[in-house]
């Protein structure tokens, strides 16, 4: 894959995720959380198996990784993502979520030998979480004050899932058909999310309205099927810790959705904290210079 179309994916997956906060937080208005997160993942998952049937694609895979995925980055991950984003607002969610890169870091260094955890990263993630925090301190609130607290830490441990399905894929997928891989993954962990709702959630209390159906299927088809199938075949190409980055772009994609879509202002602040998360991803991905020998 040139680095063009490398760049263009990236910046799909930003584009992507930058507006799925928003689309969760809508369907949150009509459905239990791990309902609507259920659903999300099983439809997609379906379509996606669907998608290989009819292209006559072998609809095997490699079972551990398919299960790691349906725990990790689907149930455990995004089911902790809707349920706190119950309780707090979207852009919050989206800048506390900015913490996968510190976790992916970490794994990344621990269970793959090519991805060492260097003090130039760890300084970059520094600069670009300030970044984050200046960019969006005035936005910093919690919402409601019944478990407001509890719904922010839910989003803090989220990206923990997420960082570890990304490095398993990174170990073991990478001869593997990423549309087969990501749809059983996405049946099983939308499959354990129907059932953890079952059991704790009253199904009665969904409305499927236009509102409800239409956030479900966008995060289905676009949010879940396109952008996971996308950061698989990404994954590939680049560093866990460089894909992992893209968590500290979605809150500024999500501001430029705001601007665009609603007129809503884009503060002096928010281009300074913007600037010092470029100047902190550039520190993170900088090259040491080699020395020269006298």
């Amino acid at each position: 894959m040139s680095r063009r179309a490398a760049f263009s994916l990236y910046a799909l997956l930003v584009l992507i995720w930058s507006s799925t906060w928003v689309a969760i937080k809508i369907g949150l208005e009509d459905a239990p959380a791990l309902l609507g997160a259920g659903v999300r993942f099983a439809l997609a998952g379906v379509l996606l198996l669907g998608f290989a049937a009819a292209r006559r694609r072998p609809l095997r895979t490699d079972a551990p990784l398919a299960l790691t995925l349906g725990l990790l980055p689907f149930a455990f991950c995004y089911g902790l993502v809707y349920w706190g984003e119950q309780y707090i607002p979207s852009g919050l969610t989206a800048v506390l979520f900015g913490v996968m890169p510190l976790y992916t870091a970490v794994l990344a260094a621990l269970l793959l030998a090519d991805e060492p955890l260097r003090a130039r990263v760890l300084l970059g993630l520094a600069l670009a979480l300030a970044g984050l925090s200046l960019a969006f301190a005035e936005s910093l609130k919690l919402g409601s004050a019944h478990k407001a607290a509890l719904g922010a830490m839910a989003v803090v441990l989220s990206p923990l899932g997420a960082a570890l399905g990304n490095v398993a894929i990174k170990r073991r997928a990478g001869g593997l058909d990423a549309i087969v891989l990501n749809g059983w993954g996405m049946l099983g962990g939308g499959g354990l999310l129907l059932a953890l709702s079952a059991l704790t959630e009253d199904w009665g209390q969904a409305a499927w309205g236009a509102k409800a159906l239409g956030s479900i299927l966008y995060l289905a088809v676009v949010g879940s099927a396109v952008a996971f199938v996308t950061l698989t075949v990404l994954l590939r190409e680049m560093s866990a810790q460089a894909s992992s980055f893209i968590a500290l772009m979605i809150p500024f994609g999500a501001l430029a959705f705001g601007a665009a879509l609603y007129g809503e202002p884009v503060t002096g602040r928010a281009l300074a904290g913007a600037a010092l998360v470029v100047a902190g991803l550039v520190a993170a991905r900088a090259r040491p210079r080699a020395r020269v020998a006298a």
